[in-house]
């Protein structure tokens, strides 16, 4: 902080001529004036002409003090108007101590202040003030460091809390308006393309038209200049001047061009958001009359970027961390849930035969039924081996790893009509049929492809809560197989199509429906590592079909 309290050094006597004071202020390099001791302007150097926007000294000595006032507003350290009696010269004119301070001058049409410490020195003569000197010494630069290392402090005071980046952009947006730039627009990569998540503008008309240019033209990511080849490249993009012909070349068409017209655009600069070596955005900050950018900002314009690409990741990270913990607590509930259901079939069920079994009169009856118990309890354990046989191969190719197959010659048209027997006894309200050519063989890894099997039908089954029919049809060619699972059921929305392979992701019109999210996830991973692939067609409403493709 530059300190504006100096006493000024005491009032002299002058012994020397006028000629001779008039020869040391010429040769002074910084703006100094000259008062006499009824306040009129007797003297100034070229300096002090240039100050105040006048070409020479004779013609800021010749224009009245009116005028020369009517030229610039004056204002205090804190950004305050200033009155022209508290000036240091005024006050030293009246005798009073401390007759320095910190002044701004914004001279009219430029929103840029200039700053300058001006020191009073009266100069007396049989104890009267015969003239007062001013001299003035020249701290824009240092100001302007100053308020930038405020807006970086005050900006890292936003950027901490940083639990919901998008409002917190938008304050940093209104933070940088207008001591940095008179706009500030805010644009973050996202899976969907580009999001445009701050906008500000000291003029809400202003704001309110940029917002229509965004509503009318979308930023697109792909386009080449400005956003789009930042986001790409991660270099920062100066325009120091923007001239209409950039303005021609960025319009869609002429429409667009008069909106972008109207935002009054004459220098920009655009920044990447760069965090561990990702572009997660960028931030544009445009000046109209103003703020015009140039190279030698740079380096602080990417330091701003810089912490606000670290909140925005940390947001991201805790919001993922938040949304990992969640899956995994969905995750254990639904995972224990289905495999509460077998273990308490398999209990039942040898619980059942162990009775029958310790009864001394049992028949040939009860001795069937006690086998029905018990097959009944072995395919329960079998669909409970099959869900942690799931979730290890999960966990398995989570971790990186690949799995450990083991191939050998499988009957698939017999494989297929097994795993739909089962969920055919499963179902009362749901009709499987199954479409595969007899002695078809594959070399596989049998209990993985039942597995995924398994899932595909659960899934047709589960999906249909109202029933219908299901095919199974597989198919041959010389090279591979393809096995389709069609239902009828409430298949899957457009918007859900490209995201049903993730892991925990369902459709969004499930949410009533029991499941934990990772069997297609898993059942996709398996097939790809069996060197084939798994895909899906629906319409939401009318059902789905996921195919598996094979190699013979």
């Amino acid at each position: 902080m530059v300190d504006g309290s100096n006493d000024g050094p005491p009032a002299r006597s002058w012994t020397g001529s006028t000629d001779d004071l008039e020869q040391v202020l010429r040769l002074a390099a910084g703006p100094i004036t000259v008062q006499d001791a009824t306040g009129r302007l007797i003297y100034a150097n070229q300096a002090a002409a240039r100050q105040v926007g006048f070409a020479s000294a004779e013609e800021f000595l010749a224009a009245p003090i009116e005028e020369v006032v009517a030229r610039y507003d004056l204002i205090d350290e804190a950004g305050r108007p200033m009155a022209f009696d508290a000036l240091p010269g005024r006050r030293a004119l009246r005798g009073e101590p401390e007759p320095a301070a910190i002044v701004g001058f914004r001279l009219a049409g430029d929103p840029n202040p200039h700053w300058s410490v001006i020191q009073a020195t009266a100069v007396t003569e049989d104890g009267r003030v015969r003239f007062v000197i001013n001299a003035f010494q020249d701290i824009t630069r240092l100001k302007d460091t100053e308020d930038r290392l405020r807006v970086l402090a005050d900006a890292g005071a936003i950027l901490a809390d940083s639990v919901d980046y998008p409002s917190t952009l938008q304050s940093l947006a209104e933070l940088v308006v207008p001591r940095l730039a008179d706009w500030c627009v805010v644009d973050i990569v996202e899976p969907s393309g580009l999001r445009r998540v701050a906008v500000a503008h000291p003029d809400p008309r202003k704001r309110a038209l940029a917002e229509e240019i965004q509503r009318r033209y979308p930023s697109d990511p792909d386009r080449p200049g400005g956003v789009g080849d930042v986001i790409r490249t991660g270099r920062t993009q100066l325009i120091s001047r923007v001239s209409d012909e950039m303005l021609v070349a960025a319009a869609r068409d002429d429409t667009h061009l008069d909106l972008i017209r109207g935002l009054g655009l004459r220098s920009a600069a655009i920044v990447p958001l760069i965090a561990r070596g990702q572009v997660l955005g960028a931030i544009t900050l445009a000046g109209e009359s103003g703020h015009i950018f140039e190279e030698a900002e740079l380096p602080y314009l990417e330091d701003l970027a810089r912490r606000a690409a670290v909140a925005v990741d940390n947001a991201r990270l805790l919001h993922e961390a938040k949304e990992a913990i969640r899956l995994r607590d969905d995750f254990l509930a639904m995972a224990s849930h289905d495999m509460r259901t077998p273990l308490q079939a398999i209990l039942a069920n040898i619980q059942l035969a162990a009775r029958r079994l310790g009864r001394e009169d049992a028949d040939g009856a009860q001795r069937e039924a006690m086998r029905d118990n018990l097959a009944h309890a072995e395919r329960s354990t079998g669909r409970l081996a099959l869900l942690v046989g799931d979730l290890l191969d999960v966990a398995m190719l989570r971790s990186g790893h690949s799995l450990n197959l083991e191939r050998s010659e499988v009957d698939l048209a017999g494989l297929v009509r097994r795993v739909v027997a089962d969920h055919q006894a499963a179902t009362r309200i749901h009709r499987i049929e199954v479409t595969v050519a007899p002695d078809l063989s594959i070399t596989t890894d049998p209990v993985r492809l039942e597995r995924v099997l398994d899932n595909l039908v659960g899934n047709a089954v589960k999906y249909s809560p109202d029933g219908g029919e299901i095919v199974v049809d597989v198919t041959a060619t010389d090279g591979s197989v393809a096995v389709a699972v069609r239902d009828q059921g409430i298949g899957i929305p457009v918007s859900d199509l490209a995201s049903i392979f993730e892991p925990y992701r369902r459709g969004s019109n499930a949410a009533t429906l029991r499941g934990i999210g990772l069997g297609l996830s898993g059942s996709r991973d398996v097939i790809r590592e069996l060197g084939g692939e798994l895909t899906v067609e629906s319409t939401e409403g009318e059902g789905s079909v996921f195919t598996a493709r094979l190699p013979r």
